[in-house]
């Protein structure tokens, strides 16, 4: 499948790169997000925003995490909103987010501009340009079965000042956008492990179990000028045994083109993403993908009574 046909048979407009008209569930929910990485400092950040329209409410902010240590207080930037007004929405194309977020559509689908400002210790400017367009979650298919997904890789560029020292951003990365209803109960355990580089985009969603071994039920990978999604597939996750954190990742998938891709991945950096009734560890990673050097994450969610049961039998 070519990248835009991908896009095309799951609906992706230019109309998604804004607010969906909700429907009358309380629950409805749109999710911007977008991630950066300095390698060189083991540095990996998130912007993200979550909207309900329904209930009028922004979450959601800036985080910014190093290898000093995995908790939010840890980090060298942690700003976490919970009950903020709705976005604002202009003519132009542009979102902004009471929390200090803006998002600028310069070309729809595949590039943007990013802003943060918390009026006091961190201003980001950054671009977006899309690798490949947006890749859309069949319909039906988890983690998210009743709302609309897409994920896409970058090149991610500009500039962070933080307490007063500039940071340069050069680096690939993920971005996703949902709409749909979503709940703060009910969640099962996520794996989402992603790579990035200007040959190769790699993606891939797991339903983690108690085995090591997982199986790659859904994600895309893009190499040698072709995107297709995966056949299958398997992800191998080394944790550590006092904390169950993921330490590494050997991968394995196979697409709807009949490629193997194989890669390996190390962590470097990782932070501690607190929910109402999960947790998500977002670990820094790099990447060996078919002999190739790139960077990732890997999202590892976690309902907080599955976390406490492993907790108290290690």
């Amino acid at each position: 499948m070519t990248e835009a046909g991908a896009a095309e048979q799951d609906g992706f407009t230019a109309d998604d790169d804004g607010l969906h008209p909700p429907s009358d569930d309380f629950y409805e929910t749109e999710t911007f997000w977008f991630s950066f990485f300095v390698p060189e400092r083991a540095l990996g950040a998130w912007l993200y925003a979550s909207v309900r329209q329904n209930a009028g409410l922004t979450s959601g902010g800036l985080w910014i995490w190093d290898d000093a240590g995995p908790n939010p207080w840890d980090a060298p930037f942690y700003e976490n909103f919970s009950h903020l007004k709705p976005p604002t929405e202009k003519a132009s194309g542009r979102l902004e987010f009471p929390t200090g977020m803006s998002v600028d559509v310069r070309e729809p689908g595949m590039s943007y501009g990013l802003a943060y400002d918390d009026r006091d210790r961190v201003r980001v400017n950054l671009g977006f340009e899309g690798l490949e367009r947006p890749v859309p979650l069949r319909s039906g298919a988890p983690p998210y079965p009743r709302a609309s997904h897409y994920d896409q890789t970058g090149h991610v560029t500009g500039t962070v000042v933080l307490d007063g020292e500039r940071i340069d951003v050069d680096c690939y990365a993920m971005r996703d956008r949902s709409w749909g209803p979503r709940t703060e109960r009910g969640y099962r355990r996520v794996g989402y492990t992603w790579a990035a580089g200007p040959e190769t985009s790699l993606l891939t969603f797991t339903a983690p179990g108690d085995e090591a071994e997982e199986t790659v039920h859904s994600g895309y990978v893009r190499r040698d000028g072709e995107l297709a999604r995966i056949a299958g597939g398997t992800r191998v996750v080394s944790r550590d045994p006092g904390t169950g954190w993921v330490t590494g990742i050997d991968l394995e998938v196979v697409d709807e083109l009949g490629r193997t891709t194989r890669g390996q991945a190390e962590a470097v950096s990782r932070l501690i993403l607190p929910g109402s009734t999960t947790v998500c560890t977002n670990t820094a990673l790099t990447w060996t993908v078919e002999a190739q050097q790139l960077h990732g994450e890997d999202q590892d969610v976690w309902p907080l009574r599955e976390l406490r049961s492993r907790s108290r039998h290690t």
